[in-house]
């Protein structure tokens, strides 16, 4: 998967779609686009850290 591709993924027993802004060796540094969560939004700045077992390519 290649940077700013949208993904969906699970965080939190929540589905959220975002796009990959970095990848690691396990991991996506993903954007969150929505749904707006106020968590993510104030504590990450919109972003987190999602394993790559918990993302699928929205196509």
């Amino acid at each position: 998967m290649e940077a700013k591709e949208n993904v969906i993924f699970k965080w939190h027993e929540q589905t959220f779609k975002g796009q990959v802004e970095r990848e690691y060796q396990n991991a996506f540094l993903i954007n969150v686009i929505e749904p707006y969560d106020k968590e993510i939004a104030e504590k990450f700045a919109n972003r987190v850290v999602v394993s790559k077992k918990a993302c699928r390519n929205i196509d």
